[in-house]
């Protein structure tokens, strides 16, 4: 089944994690568009200069600008009022979910460390159903 997204925004400055997830989305929807952003600077960068895209996945630790900030910066601009946005890092701490849910991110994943759990957090994001 198709997902109900046709492009995505990912910002994440890892290359190890930018990697498995395109793999994972190759292997998922494979006709999912994918625009990187390789820090928080580029990424709000990004936003202005592209069409609204159907969801972004912020991580938290970034350079420049971190993804706490991208996500008060995005969540207080009307465009993106209705896109969905989730955060996607290795950080498990409560206060950071509970801080990021709090600004308006729609769902919070911990970033897996296998092939396999990449694959089911990009199902459940473009499934729309953001289950942790």
């Amino acid at each position: 089944m198709p997902p109900p997204y046709k492009n995505l925004v990912l910002a994440d400055d890892d290359e190890d994690d930018l990697e498995l997830f395109a793999e994972a989305v190759v292997e998922t929807y494979p006709d999912l568009q994918v625009t990187v952003a390789t820090d928080g600077a580029k990424l709000i960068k990004l936003l202005a200069k592209i069409p609204t895209p159907d969801v972004i996945l912020i991580d938290l630790n970034m350079p420049r600008k971190s993804g706490k900030e991208c996500l008060e910066e995005i969540r207080a601009n009307d465009e993106f009022n209705k896109v969905p946005i989730i955060i996607l890092s290795t950080s498990d701490d409560k206060a950071d979910i509970d801080y990021c849910l709090k600004r308006g991110a729609d769902n919070y994943y911990v970033k897996p460390y296998s092939f396999e759990g990449m694959k089911n957090i990009i199902v459940n994001i473009c499934s729309g159903s953001f289950d942790r």
